[in-house]
Order: C-alpha cells, then sequence, then structure tokens
C-alpha cells in the first residue's frame, strides 16, 4: 500500500519525489529517430484473431482526453476559460459510445502500470518501451496506440476528474489531497502551471496523431493500393514514445529542464503524420474521382456531359478558348458536335501538329459539325510554361482550354485512346464504323502498326528488306542483361539482327496502348490472330514483366515471354551449329528451340486495359480450342509500367 500511495503522491518507493534527470529526456528523445531500435520494436508485432473494435475504443479516449484537457485549461488558462464559458463555446463536444463494447481492460491496466510505476523506477526508456511493444505485440498497429493511449486517459482522467468536485464531497477531497490534487490547482509556483499548460498541449497533440491514424485505417479500407501511403507502424511508435513522454512529465509533477523540447518534437511528428494523412485523403479523393468518371467516360449521355468532365466547370462557366474568335465559351457550344479531342504537353509534335491542320481545314470536317478542343497536359508550372501555353493557343483555330488551372488531372488519366496517333487522316470522321473499317482493311500488321519510323527511325526499311528484328522489353535490368548478351553473340557470329530496347520507350507504349482500345472499342474478333498477337505482347509485360518480338521482315516468328525467350537465347552456343543445316534458317532454328524449351501452362491470361470500355464475353486461347473463362482481376503493380 505504501508503494502505491508514494506513486500518488508522485515519490519513489523510498517516498523521496520521483526526480526526472536530463539523460532520461535525452534517452527518450532519442527513441523517436532510433530506426534500429524502432525495427526491433515492429518485430514484436504478431497480431491475433479478434482485435479491439477501433472505433469504439477511440471514441472512449476520445472523450475521456477531450474532457480532461478542458479542465486543465480551465485552470491554466482561468480567465480565457471563464470567457468561453460565458460565450457557451467552452464546454467539449463527446462522440457517441457504442452500446456493450467492452474495452480490453487487462492490457490498459497492465500498460498503465508501465507508464506510471516501471518507467521513473527503472528510469530506462528503452526497457518500458520493450515491455510496452512485447505487452502489446497480439493487438494491431492502431489499437496498440489506442490502448497505451487509453492507459494514459485512466489515470489523467482520473486525476483530474476530482478537481471539479463539490467541497462538500469530503470522499473527493481526501482523495485529492491523497493525489497531491491541490498542490497542482492552487499552486505557489507558475512554472508548475505552465508544465501542465505544455503536458496538456502534448497530451492532444498526440490524440490529434492516433485520430490521424485510426481515420486511416478506417478511410483505406476501400482503396487497398493507398494502404501504405502512411507507414503506421512507424507512426504507433512513435505515438507510444509520446504518451511515455507524457506520463513521464506527469507523474513526475515537475518543471522539465527544458520543457518545451518534448512537445516541439512531437508536434513535429504530427504535422509529418497529418500532411501523410492529408495526401492520403487527396489520393483518395482521386481514385473515387477517376472512378466516378471512368463510368462517366464508358457510358456518357452525351458530350457536353463528358467534355464538361474534364474541367473544373465550377471555378469557370465558360473553361473554353475559341482560337479563331479569340474568345471564352462554354462547353455547352458543343452540344451536338463531333468532338476531336486533342490531348499533348507542350511539345506538341510538327507531324500530330500537321495532321490537325490537314483535317481541320478539310470542308468535310466543318460540313459534319466536327469540333476541335485542345486539352493540354503540363506537370510544370511558373510563368515560363504559362507564356509557351499561350502562345501555342494562340497558333490554334479551333478551341483549346481557356486556363491550364481549368484542367481536372483526374479525368486526364483516363483519355487514353488517340486515333490520330494510330490512323491520322484515315480515321476521319473518327467514328465507331470508321474504326471497324480501317482494322479490317486486308494486309495489317500489327508489327508494322507498332513499329513505325516515328518510333524506330527507318525500320520501314529494315521491314521492306525482311532483316531480323528483334523487340524487347523487361522490367529487371538482369532480363535485359542477358539478353543484349546473347544478342551480341549473335551478331558477333555473323547474324544480321537489328535489335531495339523498348523498356522506356514512352511512345511504343503509348502507340500499343492506343492501338488496344482502339481495336477493342470495335467489337472486334478476339478469336483473330491479329488481336490475339496484341494481346498476348501487352500481357507478357503485365503479367510477367518482360517480352520478346522476333520477326523477319514483318512476319512474325516469336511474340513470347521473356521467360521463355531467354532460355533459348542463353542455349544459344549449343544450337547455333544447327543454323543452315538442311536448309534451315536462323528463324527456323530459333523456334524449334522454342518449342523444345516452352511449358505450356496450366492457366494462361489476357491483360485487357480497364480503359477501353468493352470487354468481350469470351476470348479463344491461341494454342488450344478452349474458350477462356472471363474473370475480373485487381492489382497492384507498385508503380511498375
Amino acid at each position: 500500500m505504501s508503494t502505491i500511495l508514494a506513486h500518488l503522491l508522485g515519490m519513489d518507493h523510498k517516498g523521496k519525489p520521483h526526480q526526472v534527470d536530463q539523460s532520461m529526456w535525452t534517452n527518450l528523445l532519442a527513441s523517436f529517430d532510433d530506426e534500429k531500435f524502432m525495427k526491433e520494436m515492429v518485430n514484436t508485432h504478431a497480431p491475433e484473431e479478434g482485435d479491439v473494435d477501433v472505433q469504439s475504443l477511440f471514441h472512449l479516449v476520445d472523450n475521456t482526453l477531450h474532457g480532461t484537457t478542458a479542465i486543465v485549461d480551465s485552470i491554466v488558462n482561468p480567465t480565457l476559460s471563464s470567457l468561453q464559458g460565458t460565450q457557451g463555446s467552452g464546454r467539449p463536444s463527446f462522440k457517441p459510445l457504442k452500446e456493450g463494447f467492452n474495452p480490453p481492460l487487462a492490457a490498459i491496466n497492465e500498460v498503465g502500470c508501465q507508464l506510471t510505476c516501471k518507467a521513473l523506477d527503472t528510469k530506462n526508456v528503452r526497457q518500458t518501451l520493450v515491455s510496452l511493444f512485447h505487452e502489446l505485440s497480439s493487438y494491431s498497429w492502431v489499437n496498440k496506440a489506442l490502448i497505451t493511449l487509453s492507459s494514459l486517459a485512466v489515470f489523467y482522467g482520473d486525476f483530474w476528474l476530482l478537481a471539479r468536485v463539490e467541497p462538500s464531497d469530503k470522499l473527493a477531497e481526501s482523495m485529492a489531497i491523497l493525489k497531491g490534487l491541490p498542490a497542482i490547482t492552487k499552486p505557489t509556483d507558475p512554472q508548475k502551471i505552465q508544465v501542465f499548460g505544455v503536458l496538456s498541449e502534448m497530451i492532444e497533440t498526440t490524440l490529434n496523431m492516433t485520430q490521424c491514424n485510426v481515420d486511416f485505417e478506417h478511410d483505406s479500407k476501400d482503396v487497398p493500393e493507398l494502404s501504405t501511403m502512411i507507414d503506421v507502424a512507424s507512426s504507433v511508435y512513435q505515438i507510444i514514445i509520446s504518451v511515455l513522454a507524457c506520463s513521464i512529465q506527469f507523474t513526475s509533477l515537475i518543471s522539465m529542464v527544458d520543457e518545451f523540447a518534448c512537445l516541439r518534437k512531437v508536434n513535429m511528428i504530427h504535422h509529418s503524420i497529418k500532411r501523410h494523412y492529408e495526401d492520403f485523403l487527396q489520393k483518395k479523393r482521386e481514385i473515387k474521382e477517376y472512378q466516378r468518371l471512368q463510368r462517366l467516360f464508358n457510358a456518357p449521355t452525351d458530350n457536353v456531359e463528358l467534355i464538361n468532365a474534364l474541367f473544373y466547370i465550377k471555378d469557370d462557366p465558360q473553361p473554353l478558348f475559341l482560337g479563331s474568335k479569340k474568345t471564352k465559351d462554354k462547353v455547352e457550344s458543343l452540344w451536338r458536335k463531333n468532338v476531336l479531342l486533342l490531348i499533348s504537353d507542350l511539345k506538341l509534335t510538327s507531324h500530330d501538329l500537321s495532321i490537325l491542320v490537314k483535317i481541320y481545314n478539310e470542308r468535310k470536317f466543318h460540313e459534319e459539325r466536327y469540333k476541335i478542343v485542345w486539352v493540354p497536359i503540363i506537370e510544370q508550372d511558373g510563368e515560363e510554361v504559362i507564356e509557351q501555353f499561350q502562345n501555342l493557343q494562340l497558333q490554334m483555330p479551333w478551341y483549346s482550354v481557356h486556363s491550364l488551372k481549368l484542367i481536372n488531372r483526374v479525368a486526364i488519366r483516363i483519355i487514353k485512346e488517340n486515333m490520330i496517333r494510330v490512323w491520322g487522316w484515315d480515321a476521319f470522321p473518327f467514328t465507331g464504323a470508321v474504326a471497324t473499317d480501317i482494322w479490317k482493311r486486308p494486309g495489317i500488321s500489327w508489327f508494322e502498326l507498332l513499329a513505325t519510323d516515328f518510333i524506330f527511325p527507318k525500320i520501314q526499311e529494315d521491314i521492306k528488306a525482311e532483316k531480323y528484328i528483334f523487340l524487347y522489353g523487361a522490367e529487371e535490368p538482369k532480363v535485359i542483361q542477358e539478353i543484349e548478351e546473347s544478342l551480341k553473340k549473335m551478331i558477333d557470329d555473323g547474324f544480321s539482327i537489328i535489335a531495339f530496347n523498348v523498356t522506356k520507350s514512352q511512345l511504343f507504349w503509348t502507340r500499343l496502348e492506343s492501338c488496344m482500345p482502339s481495336k477493342l472499342q470495335t467489337r472486334a474478333d478476339l478469336h483473330e490472330s491479329l488481336m490475339q498477337d496484341i494481346l498476348r505482347l501487352y500481357t507478357n509485360f503485365k503479367k510477367d514483366g518482360g517480352f520478346a518480338v522476333l520477326t523477319k521482315g514483318s512476319r512474325v516468328v516469336i511474340n513470347e515471354s521473356h521467360v521463355h525467350i531467354t532460355r533459348v537465347l542463353m542455349q544459344y552456343e549449343t544450337w547455333k551449329k544447327l543454323v543452315n543445316v538442311n536448309g534451315k534458317t536462323f528463324d527456323m532454328v530459333f523456334r524449334e528451340q522454342f518449342d523444345r524449351v516452352y511449358i505450356l501452362p496450366r492457366c494462361h491470361h489476357f491483360y485487357i486495359p480497364n480503359m477501353v470500355g468493352y470487354i468481350p464475353d469470351e476470348v479463344k486461347f491461341p494454342v488450344c480450342p478452349r474458350m477462356m473463362n472471363n474473370i475480373v482481376k485487381f492489382e497492384c503493380c507498385h508503380g511498375a509500367h
């Protein structure tokens, strides 16, 4: 009993006042940034099933600490508190509690003992933190923070609740004296008032840090792709240290050497967590907007609704600028018009611009009620960028966005199809019927469509000369190295091979991703080889992280995953002697070797970009005669291409 009373009175087990030396605070502050120690604590995490209801526990903690800090504020700033009470704004608002919720009392009590008793007895911050993290190992990260903060809330709230009792309540008065409350509420030392003001602010900041993590856990459930935007484990580690700092300062009942040191550190951490949480909310809003616009783009009611989605109409009801008249205009002016969207940066190529000018000057273009709207995609900002935009805008007789600030960045992400890049003037008047017709023209080669001189200078000459052409791309540098080392050996041995690494060729991927929607939106027959070859190339990169295409001129010899192609390349020394034997050419031998190493997978997948607006009901597998199952798949590529 004497030990308990000693702690209640702010004394150690010998009856002397607790003293917290500067070294203890120094070690505590150093723990915030000790990444090695933090990793050790994070590794204790071993969550079990049936965790605590986060929202219910947070409401209890929030009510307790907000109510308590209001009492402290009335003591630290009695004049301000009196003024707020007169104006009716001094009473804290409480969150509704869930009926029947049972908090983890055993864990809260044990952690409370660690915070109030053992921390000051041992004076070893790390030993206390090790004990806390092991005690909390079975709980989720957010619940670790909440249970620790609950422990502080229990004894902190219980202590200050006695400050509100009536003088006639002798039991409460006796308990208040035992807890040293009169010495706090009626101190002779003004510095002690300042200490509790600092402590109250630090507790409120720690509560706000915890709320960021609670809200993040709740808000990120429907956007799993953003679930790593906040390092919750690191945040909880710092929250627990912050709670320990608050507990030590409160239990010691003394002024720190520098009472603002911990507050400054906790404020810095709070600002960092809050900034990450605000970034997360912004990303989540973008994802929700993306999903909304994607539904709209796939099934628009009219072109006005769709084009309005490209701009922040609320900021300016006239977002368009008509170059020929030098006037602003509403999107509604495009109603019942056939609108061609031009999506580009400020480096609009002369090739694209010349096609546009030719299209725009055609009499048929205006007779058929066609309009062009330029929507620039610009990452930079500043006066120089604005000047470049305005100069280019004045050279265009068609519509453009009036101001760069009006462009809905989320909407731009959805705009993937650009038939001009694929077909040029042949695509006019840019309707589904025309797209269907041109894709059905005889002699269309998907390889020639992708491998243009615009992307690979003079490649058309190589195609006409029927040279061997090797296109490849892979995410792993090791794979690229293996491919290129093998190709070098082949070329050194006299085989004429033109090789292109398209891994980082944005033009190539833009063209591929333009061809796919253009083809798929014609309700293409996916049984035909042209469509399956395009999908195969895209899938090999998306699924296996790399692909390779070998052609002789425009004739495709191999279009497969790098997994199988690299096996053939690595075995080059064993099969090169077979070339030109019994009339077998290089490509024939290459194909034979591939057939030997290729293993038919148990399941095969085709990846279809989600921006195409059309998903086929059935697809025939190109290797066997069966039809493929249609499933929906969600994936995260962790920032890969």
